[in-house]
Formats: C-alpha cells, sequence, structure tokens
C-alpha cells in the first residue's frame, strides 16, 4: 500500500513539473537576455592566474603590443557576477578571476542556458607567467595560445580543448567530457573518467589516464604513457617509448617509430604496423588469441613487449 502511495504521489509531481513547463512553453532558456559586461585588469607584471568559472570561456593569449599586461572579460552574465567583477581589484603580480554565479532553483523554472565569457590575456613578456589555472564547474572551455611554465584546466563535467600551448608541464582534468589537446609543446598530462581523449601534435611526455572512452593520439614526439579501463587506444605516428595499458578494448599502433613499446591488454586485440628500422626483439605472448608478427631482427636489445590474456596480436 505504502508503495502505491508513493507512486501515485510521484506521478503527480511529475505531471506537475510537465505542467509548469508547458506554462513556460517549454522554454529551457533565459526569459530575458543577460546584460552585458566589458571589463579589463592592468599589471606591472603578472606571474599567476587563477580563472574559476561557472561559464563556458574562451581564452586567448596574445602578445601586447604596447608592453602593458591586462586581462579582459566581456560578454554577457548574470548582474551578480557584475557586481563581484567590478568588486576586483588588481594588485601585485598574481590575480584571480571569479566568473561564478549562486545557483538558484525554482519548481516551475528551468534554466539550461549556458553563456560563453571571452577572457584575453596580454603579455608583455609571456615568459613571465609562472602558474596558470583554469576550474570551470560544469562547462566548456577553450582555450588558444597559452603560455606559462605550469598550465591546469579542469572541468566537472564539459569540453575542454586546447590548441597551441607552450609549458613546462600542462595538466588536463575533467570528469565527463570530451579533452582535445592540438599543437602542445611541454610535457601533458590527461586525467578522464568518462570522455574521449584526443591529442594532435605534441612534443614532450605525454600521459593519459581514462576510466571509459576512446584514446586517440597522433604525431607526438616523446614518451607516452596511456593506462583505460573501457575503450579503445589509437596510436599514430609515435616517435619514442611508450606504455600502453587496457583492460578492455582494442590497442593499435599505425606509423610509430619506436623502439621500446610495453603494451599490456586484458581483453581485446593489439596491433602493430611493421617498422623497417626496429632491430630489436619481439616479445608477444597471448594467452587466449592468435599471434602474428615477423621473426624478430635481434639485432640489439631495443624491446618490443606485449602481453594479451584474450585476444589476438598482429604485426604487419
Amino acid at each position: 500500500m505504502n508503495n502505491k502511495r508513493w507512486s501515485f504521489i510521484a506521478i503527480i509531481l511529475i505531471a506537475l513539473g510537465i505542467a509548469g513547463m508547458a506554462y513556460q512553453q517549454f522554454d529551457f532558456s533565459n526569459n530575458e537576455e543577460l546584460p552585458y559586461h566589458q571589463q579589463k585588469w592592468s599589471f606591472d607584471s603578472l606571474t599567476s592566474l587563477n580563472v574559476n568559472s561557472d561559464y563556458n570561456v574562451d581564452v586567448k593569449f596574445i602578445n601586447s603590443s604596447d608592453n602593458s599586461n591586462y586581462v579582459e572579460v566581456s560578454g554577457n552574465m548574470k548582474q551578480e557576477t557584475i557586481d563581484q567583477l567590478k568588486n576586483t581589484v588588481a594588485a601585485g603580480d598574481s590575480f584571480t578571476l571569479n566568473l561564478t554565479e549562486k545557483q538558484s532553483w525554482s519548481f516551475f523554472s528551468f534554466n539550461f542556458h549556458s553563456t560563453k565569457q571571452q577572457i584575453t590575456v596580454a603579455l608583455s613578456k609571456p615568459e613571465q607567467l609562472d602558474q596558470l589555472k583554469f576550474k570551470l564547474t560544469s562547462n566548456d572551455g577553450s582555450f588558444t595560445d597559452l603560455v606559462g611554465k605550469t598550465i591546469e584546466v579542469s572541468t566537472s563535467s564539459g569540453n575542454i580543448v586546447v590548441e597551441n600551448a607552450k609549458t613546462n608541464q600542462l595538466t588536463l582534468n575533467a570528469t565527463s567530457g570530451n579533452i582535445t589537446a592540438k599543437k602542445i609543446a611541454g610535457d601533458t598530462e590527461i586525467n578522464l573518467t568518462s570522455g574521449n581523449t584526443k591529442v594532435d601534435e605534441l612534443t614532450g611526455a605525454l600521459i593519459v589516464e581514462s576510466t571509459s572512452g576512446e584514446i586517440s593520439i597522433d604525431h607526438v614526439n616523446g614518451p607516452v604513457k596511456t593506462s583505460i579501463t573501457s575503450g579503445n587506444t589509437k596510436i599514430n605516428n609515435l616517435t619514442g617509448p611508450g606504455e600502453f595499458k587496457s583492460t578492455s578494448g582494442n590497442i593499435t599502433l599505425s606509423d610509430q617509430r619506436s623502439d621500446s613499446l610495453d603494451i599490456s591488454n586484458q581483453s581485446g586485440n593489439v596491433k602493430l604496423s611493421i617498422d623497417d628500422s626496429f632491430k630489436g626483439i619481439y616479445d608477444l605472448k597471448s594467452t587466449s588469441g592468435n599471434i602474428k608478427a615477423p621473426d624478430s631482427p635481434m639485432k640489439n636489445s631495443d624491446l618490443i613487449k606485449i602481453r594479451v590474456t584474450s585476444g589476438n596480436i598482429s604485426i604487419e
């Protein structure tokens, strides 16, 4: 009887929710256009920049044309965010930019509208920036021409795109969403729980850890290490050593130039293209599956090691 009563209450609540949405003509956006705001902060020098945002962001770094250093933000945003920005003062060589808002709920109001904020950072000397950090709540972020000794971008749920970055260390974190990194100069670490990872044109060491999704890597010059629980791993044009682990999914390497590979896969196939310049040893084992590979040249101690529990191994 209790179960029937709770089911009836649940049906009533759902019906009321639908009625509320119908009353608003299923309008999931803001009823009014958010006010536009633009603001700039200038600095003698800038060594640390932190950005916290509840909005989507489009971030661009530019070379200063007049030897000035500044951070500029523009876009449509809530008035409370504007008021917060107006009270933000630049002091010293460290700056924190908060594009945050209070979360509000209304039973008959559903707001899925998310605006994008434009952030421009101009530096007279790009090498002056020691630390750059972006923390997004559940939002997308695109980042172009980033510079900084250490760069970190994180989001709880959203997509991250970084293109053309120069750094000693780049770290990209997301719980849910896709991560794309293009034209990166510097060591890079990517941590993603659920979503696809794509890396294209990277010089430096690369580490990718993912729980569920697909890993796609192209044109990397440096050591690469990947680990994934469920999903395929595709590597193209690798120059440097590699370590690849998968619990479930296929691992494919094509046009690689590596003298040291360590690949392990519990369930899935492993496929490598032949590297004619490889003169070392193939150490290949599959518990349940077929192995197709050329004989080891055995002219040096270079090693390609592959272990598969259930799946095929092919080098051709």
